[in-house]
């Protein structure tokens, strides 16, 4: 797995100094590091940060799955299920690696401050891919299913509402109604499906 995570890094650093050279995406804070990676069924999974995106990668870990890999088109997409629910991923293909499988987390990179703040996001985001608290529910077209609320239970009527009327004073301060309807997944991948 070493060999891998040094191949992704050196691929991808190699990458950023000619194909992404004066790309006004490149955050000049962040460099490219492989670091979070594990062996997850037949697969090597893990984040790669660079300084224009950060991406979950499924590498091959056996002779098979790097042949399944390459008989994909690239390009295309496979949807693989982790304990967190289903991801899709797009196949790419660099003359070091080999095929591999992307999907797309984050791009470009500016949000993050600073190198520190995006390894600390990609050990989460691989903390929270195996947590099967964050499975949902999904249709047979893969769309969350919707969720009623618990209705609240019934409060015991007070004889007298002692409740002070609004102001304007008051109601100014108030914070804005949040959105409701953030589903787990659009939350952990930023509002995208």
């Amino acid at each position: 797995m070493a060999q891998w995570q040094e191949t992704l890094e050196s691929t991808f650093t190699s990458i950023q100094l000619t194909r992404m050279r004066g790309v006004p995406v490149i955050h000049p804070e962040l460099s490219v590091s492989a670091e979070h990676f594990t062996r997850w069924q037949d697969y090597y999974l893990g984040v790669l940060v660079t300084p224009w995106f950060m991406n979950l990668v499924l590498l091959p870990a056996s002779d098979a799955t790097r042949e399944a890999f390459a008989a994909r088109k690239v390009g295309s997409k496979q949807s693989h299920v982790f304990p967190a629910g289903g991801y899709e991923f797009i196949v790419g293909e660099e003359p070091a690696l080999g095929h591999y499988q992307a999907c797309s987390l984050f791009s470009p990179m500016f949000e993050f401050r600073d190198q520190a703040a995006a390894l600390d996001t990609a050990a989460a985001v691989l903390a929270e891919l195996m947590n099967d608290a964050n499975c949902e529910q999904l249709d047979a077209g893969g769309n969350p299913l919707a969720v009623e609320p618990a209705a609240p239970a019934a409060a015991p009527t007070p004889e007298v509402d002692q409740t002070p009327p609004a102001t304007t004073a008051t109601a100014a301060t108030e914070p804005p109604a949040q959105p409701a309807g953030l589903s787990r997944r659009q939350l952990f991948t930023g509002g995208r499906r």
